[in-house]
Order: C-alpha cells, then sequence, then structure tokens
C-alpha cells in the first residue's frame, strides 16, 4: 500500500468525524477529558484523575456483568423455546416477548445462575467468576464507596479493582467467560 492510499484509508468519514466530536463533548460534560487535565486547577487534578479511573473501571464491570447476564438470558431462551426460531422471529410471538418482560427482565443474575446448573454443566470455574462478577458489580453500583463495604470490597480475585493489576486479570477472567458462552454448542447446553 502506498503511502497515498494510506493516508487516505487514515482519514475519518464524516459520520466519524461526527462522532468523534460528539465523544469528546461528552468527555467534558462528564469530566472524563483527561487529556485536557491541564485545563482544571492544580489541586483538582489528582480527584479528578481518580475520579476519571474509577468511572471507566466501573462502566467496564458493568458493562461485563451486562454482558454475561444476556449470556443467560440466551441460554434460558434456547432451553424454553429451541434454537429452530431466531431471536428475530421469536420476538415476533407474545409467549417470547412474555417470558422476557415477565421472566428474564424480573430474575436477577444468580437466579438466571442457579436454573443454568440445574439444567446444564456449568464448570465450578465459570460459575464462580460469575458469582464474583457479581459481587463486584454490587459493590460498585451500590456503594459510593465500595471500599467501605465488608462483603462486595472491589476487588477481583485479590486484587484491588481500581488497579492496573486487578483491571487485567478482571478483563482476563470476562474474556474467558464470555469465550466459555460463545462456544457452546447445543448439546452442551441442555442435558437430556
Amino acid at each position: 500500500m502506498t503511502q497515498q492510499a494510506r493516508k487516505s484509508t487514515d482519514r475519518l468519514t464524516q459520520r466519524q468525524r461526527r462522532l468523534a466530536a460528539e465523544i469528546e463533548e461528552i468527555a467534558v460534560l462528564l469530566r472524563l477529558d483527561y487529556p485536557n487535565i491541564t485545563s482544571y486547577q492544580r489541586d483538582a487534578r489528582t480527584p479528578l484523575l481518580e475520579m476519571i479511573q474509577r468511572k471507566l473501571i466501573i462502566s467496564e464491570v458493568i458493562t461485563s456483568y451486562t454482558l454475561t447476564d444476556e449470556h443467560l438470558n440466551i441460554r434460558l431462551c434456547h432451553y424454553f423455546f429451541g434454537r429452530k426460531k431466531s431471536f428475530i422471529k421469536l420476538w415476533k410471538t407474545k409467549r417470547f416477548k412474555l417470558f422476557n418482560y415477565h421472566v428474564l427482565e424480573e430474575l436477577p443474575l444468580m437466579a438466571k445462575l442457579r436454573f443454568l446448573k440445574a439444567t446444564s454443566k456449568v464448570p465450578k470455574p465459570v460459575a464462580a467468576d460469575i458469582e464474583r462478577l457479581n459481587a463486584l458489580r454490587n459493590g460498585l453500583a451500590h456503594a459510593f464507596f465500595p471500599e467501605n463495604l465488608k462483603k462486595s470490597k472491589p476487588e477481583w480475585k485479590g486484587k484491588k479493582i481500581f488497579s492496573l493489576d486487578g483491571l487485567r486479570a478482571f478483563l482476563d477472567d470476562m474474556t474467558k467467560l464470555d469465550d466459555y458462552f460463545l462456544r457452546l454448542s447445543p448439546e452442551e447446553i441442555e442435558i437430556s
């Protein structure tokens, strides 16, 4: 690829430029604009950087929790509705909508995990990571200072989640968790 061709592929599209500008504005509104930290008062910089770090990590934990919840929802749907119809087709049925609205939306993550364990073989490390994820998410979502909690400390397997080591360990385990759910075959999901 020539340098001229590379330059043209490196340019952002109009939509991408608009999105990047919007993200930059959102970062300013949420005070997540760490590249501009020197524009803040000197004594506010450290607390702002710490807050940015916490917000980024909390958002990742909650995103991982939500994705894991979705993985469990998919397994429950496959158990009750089979795999023959796509979710697009199932969403057109009243029965599937009612199941989603009154069962999946109402069940907490741990109840979904218990049901999955009752209907299929779930490796102990997978179940343990889901339980840890639930506890970590609860602590981060329900306490402004989770460090002060007795049960749901902001840690992942003994490492502080608000540290680079803790976040790396967490992300590594969440990748393994996603890989587990994404590689399951129909035979692995339901017990005959």
